[in-house]
């Protein structure tokens, strides 16, 4: 199957939306289970406050993007397939980051910067974009613009950075196989797919758009 086909059909699917928006409440719900409720919590309180605070205001995130940003149907199998790696990436982070022993330091810091960083960036090219969007003598171009001058799926590179900070704030560097896959899945399914749309929905337009902007991460690929 086209994956690219999943970027064509624009109806509203709110049955299948509302349904991953209870799903990730519920995954939260765990996480937060974990970090205050286990019986073997061994990182700071400070730790697993900042690892809910995390997880919550991921949460909220996808929301707004649900709510707001996808002007496409959301099917039930990609429904399924995010629930489960939201599940997996919140509970695992919630359950090694609560056995944490590390003491909270700058790598927490810094992991907290980059999860309002990669927060920021996702949620504010998708605003920047929807705003452009909007008005009636943009109808029918692609938006090149704002953040979107850095990658032409700087979205994605948000989410990155958010992942990769969440993972520092748990203290334990072994998670960081998150954000490695998560970068995978990206640059090998998710990118390839929208870059075919976009060349088919505006070509010239994104083919000199694509020549001169970088792929995923900004100045690096």
């Amino acid at each position: 199957m086209d994956q690219s086909e999943i970027y064509r059909d624009k109806s509203p699917s709110p049955k299948s939306k509302g349904t991953l928006a209870a799903l990730h409440f519920l995954i939260v719900v765990v996480a937060l289970l974990i970090l205050f409720g286990g019986q073997h919590q061994e990182s700071s309180a400070l730790r697993r406050l900042l690892l809910a605070m995390a997880a919550s205001l991921y949460f909220l995130r996808v929301l707004a993007t649900i709510v707001v940003f996808i002007k496409r149907k959301v099917g039930w199998s990609e429904v399924a397939m995010i629930a489960v790696w939201v599940g997996l990436i919140d509970i695992l982070i919630a359950y090694f980051g609560a056995m944490s022993d590390v003491r909270v330091g700058i790598w927490t810091l810094v992991g907290g910067v980059m999860v309002l960083m990669g927060s920021a960036i996702n949620t504010g090219s998708e605003w920047q974009r929807m705003v452009w969007k909007r008005r009636p003598e943009n109808k029918g171009h692609l938006y090149t613009g704002g953040m979107w001058r850095l990658s032409r799926h700087v979205n994605y590179f948000g989410d990155i950075v958010l992942f990769t900070g969440w993972v520092l704030m748990s203290g334990q560097p072994a998670l960081l196989i998150i954000p490695a896959l998560m970068f995978g899945s990206f640059a090998f399914a998710n990118v390839p797919a929208q870059d075919k749309y976009l060349a088919d929905r505006y070509g010239d337009e994104y083919r000199s758009y694509a020549k001169r902007t970088a792929r995923l991460i900004p100045f690096v690929y």
